[in-house]
């Protein structure tokens, strides 16, 4: 994969990082667009709801 090859998904520059799963330009904006619709670092992973143990026998 070559970033170079790419655009920046939310301004169209010519992309130079690869950060949050999306290709970005080196504007701060785009970097922080991209960590917000991630949802930040393990923003995926947030997401999940977790599996809480069934307490109905007390």
């Amino acid at each position: 994969m070559r970033i170079e090859d790419h655009k920046c998904q939310f301004c169209g520059k010519a992309a130079e990082n690869f950060a949050f799963a999306a290709f970005v330009c080196d504007s701060v904006e785009c970097i922080e667009k991209a960590k917000s619709e991630r949802g930040g670092p393990g923003g995926h992973m947030k997401r999940r709801s977790p599996i809480l143990p069934d307490n109905t026998d007390q």
